[in-house]
C-alpha cells in the first residue's frame, strides 16, 4: 500500500484526476510563498504594499512553474525554459485578471462579502490556470504549426 501511495504522489502522471490535486498543492504552496514574501517585505523590510505584492506574486509564480514543470505535468512535451516561463506567466496574468474582474463585479458592484467574491474568483482562476497550463502550455503533444 505504501508503495502504491508513494508512486501516486511521486511518479509522473497523465490522468487529470491525479493532476488536479497536484495542481492544487502547487497553488497552495505558491500562495504561501507569495503571502510570506508580501508580509516580510511590508512588515519587516518596510516596503510599500504594491512592490511587495509584485515580488511575492513573482516568487510564487516561479515556484508554481517549477512544480508544474516537474511534478504536475511532468509527462508533457518539454518547452524551452525561458519561453515556457514567459508563457506560464502570461497565462497566470489572465488568471489574475479573472480574479480582479470577479472581485470588482462581485464585491464592488454586486455587494457580495469580499470573502465570497474572492472564493468565487479563486475557483474560476484556478480552473483557468489548470486548463490553460494542461492544454496550452504543458500539453502532451505540440500543436501543429
Amino acid at each position: 500500500m505504501f508503495t502504491t501511495l508513494k508512486r501516486l504522489v511521486t511518479d509522473p502522471v497523465e490522468s487529470v484526476f491525479l493532476q488536479v490535486p497536484r495542481a492544487l498543492v502547487a497553488s497552495v504552496l505558491a500562495l504561501i510563498v507569495d503571502f510570506a514574501i508580501l508580509e516580510v517585505c511590508v512588515r519587516i523590510v518596510g516596503m510599500p504594499a504594491v512592490p511587495s505584492a509584485i515580488l511575492g506574486y513573482l516568487a510564487g509564480g516561479v515556484l508554481q512553474y517549477v512544480l508544474c514543470s516537474y511534478w504536475v505535468f511532468a509527462t508533457s512535451a518539454q518547452n524551452d525554459a525561458v519561453t515556457g516561463f514567459v508563457a506560464f506567466t502570461v497565462l497566470s496574468l489572465v488568471g489574475l485578471g479573472i480574479t480582479w474582474a470577479v472581485v470588482a463585479i462581485g464585491h464592488d458592484w454586486a455587494g457580495l462579502p469580499i470573502e465570497a467574491a474572492k472564493g468565487i474568483a479563486v475557483g474560476l482562476a484556478f480552473t483557468w490556470n489548470f486548463l490553460s497550463r494542461k492544454y496550452l502550455l504543458f500539453r502532451s503533444t505540440p500543436l501543429a504549426a
